[in-house]
């Protein structure tokens, strides 16, 4: 494992997904200072996701990079544009600079985590999970400084939070290597086309990652409605299990992605996803502080396999990694995000409580899913192929 190089790619990584989230906590002071309505605000919202779901696209166009050019420009995009939102004089301006650090933010994933996992050496499920845990880290410190920020600094500052991404932009330029082992050559240009009969199980990781996601999603995104509106409690109150469930998550993918390293994917995937129903379920049958310690719980093992699928989408087309990896990321959480609709019909038609209580069951099927997922390839010709 390159440590430093991956501790530059990771602390990048927060940079980027902390733009990725900086909307929403000033969402208010946006629509105040451009005087729009609700609906104008949910495009905004809508747009971030669709940006996301052109990862595959771009996947496929980094894979034929010999250099991950998209990393550096991902980088670059996000932390320029999206900060902009804070002196967007017009509607129309402001859905043109989210857009822009919206495809920043899709077109820096698929190649980093394909270099991240190149950088972890044999220990890419482990690797992967400390990747993802700085971006994680990036979506949950970013509602507490930047409303902070917004408010004591002043929003029209807010390009300024731009710099520590330009900064580690520059440093993964000039530290980190970029090449691209994997791009088609004149000698072997058929290599950044073929899945090898990889096809098939890559659309099963995608099928286990949106089934799992949609219930991932749906307690993140109505859990402060559930506790407020029906529990009672203040949304201060409300945000402590909020968080709770966020921390497991990087937790649980943290050690799941150890893990990894040494355990078959496919038990230590069904376990996780079957383990997490009863502890959600237990959850929203417990009122009260002791009912946050199994909502944690069922977090942590919810998003767990997330580092392991990513490894494992990775491994079976290392030729188009960037592609793989985009899968099990942005895609599928897109297209998971797409359906908070349904499920906000739902809880409107049924309640809330009802709504997660059929949530909490669909990891089940998400494990059945999980039980074809493919074993891992074998890494000693990878091994070989580096040492010469």
């Amino acid at each position: 494992m390159k440590k430093l190089h991956l501790l530059l790619l990771t602390v990048a990584h927060f940079c980027v997904d902390s733009y990725a989230t900086m909307l929403a906590p000033v969402l208010p002071l946006v629509i105040e200072r451009l005087g729009l309505s609700l609906a104008g605000a949910g495009i905004l919202g809508t747009i971030i996701s669709l940006c996301n779901i052109s990862q595959p696209l771009l996947g496929m166009w980094a894979d034929h990079m010999r250099r991950r050019w998209l990393v550096v420009g991902g980088i670059g995009l996000a932390a320029v544009c999206t900060p902009m939102m804070g002196i967007a004089p017009s509607y129309w301006i402001l859905i043109t600079v989210l857009c822009m650090g919206g495809f920043g933010v899709a077109a820096f994933h698929p190649q980093s985590f394909s270099l991240a996992g190149e950088l972890s050496g044999s220990r890419r499920s482990f690797g992967l999970a400390l990747f993802v845990f700085g971006g994680t880290l990036g979506l949950g410190v970013t509602p507490l400084w930047v409303p902070f920020f917004a408010e004591r600094i002043g929003l029209e500052w807010l390009p300024v939070v731009g710099i520590p991404g330009i900064l580690f932009l520059f440093l993964v330029l000039r530290f980190v290597p970029l090449d691209n082992p994997h791009a088609a050559t004149p000698e072997a240009p058929e290599r950044a086309r073929g899945f090898n009969g990889a096809a098939r199980p890559l659309a099963l990781i995608t099928a286990v990652v949106i089934l799992r996601s949609i219930t991932a999603l749906g307690f993140s995104f109505f859990l402060t409605v559930l506790l407020t509106h029906e529990r009672g409690l203040s949304l201060v109150e409300a945000g402590v299990p909020l968080a709770a469930y966020n921390i497991a998550g990087v937790v649980g993918a943290l050690v799941f992605g150890y893990l990894g390293d040494r355990v078959s994917p496919r038990p230590l995937v069904c376990c996780s996803l079957v383990l997490s129903v009863p502890a959600l379920l237990a959850f929203l049958a417990i009122e009260g502080p002791l009912s946050y310690l199994p909502l944690a719980l069922g977090g942590g093992l919810l998003l767990a396999s997330n580092s392991i699928l990513v490894a494992l989408a990775q491994e079976l087309v290392p030729q188009r990694s960037g592609f793989a990896s985009s899968l099990p990321l942005g895609f599928s959480w897109g297209l998971a995000g797409s359906t908070l609709g349904a499920v906000g019909w739902f809880a409107d038609t049924y309640g809330v409580t009802e709504t997660l209580n059929w949530l909490a069951l669909l990891p089940l099927v998400a494990a059945t899913a999980a039980l074809f997922l493919p074993a891992r390839p074998e890494r000693a010709t990878e091994h070989s192929a580096t040492e010469s």
